[in-house]
């Protein structure tokens, strides 16, 4: 009983903090909102390039098949495998926050 009544007494402690920090968030949610659209869509922009420079990697050490192509092929392999592991988790958080952004969208058009 008395465990109960300090943990319900630590919550009460709590609210005036996080009705501060949910103030915050309501006052700034149209530019938190945005900014998550942008920081979601740079996980595309940089799998992307990094994708590229694997390739680039790869193909301009195409000359090297005989003689130590596997440190070449390791450092693109890795690059492709980070630029995919980006890609997947772009899609894994526009998927997320779809509802965010198309709160956001119908805000700014009405």
């Amino acid at each position: 009983m008395e465990d109960r009544k300090t943990n319900e007494e630590d919550h009460v402690d709590k609210v005036p903090f996080l009705n501060k920090i949910f103030e915050d968030l309501i006052s700034d949610a149209s530019d938190l909102i945005r900014d998550l659209y942008w920081g979601v869509k740079t996980y595309l922009i940089f799998g992307l390039m990094t994708i590229l420079f694997g390739l680039q990697e790869l193909f301009s050490n195409m000359d090297r098949l005989g003689e130590q192509f596997y440190i070449p092929a390791f450092i693109a392999g890795t690059l492709i495998f980070s630029g995919l592991a980006q890609i997947i988790n772009f899609f894994r958080l526009r998927k997320k926050y779809a509802r965010l952004f198309k709160a956001q969208a119908d805000l700014k058009n009405s």
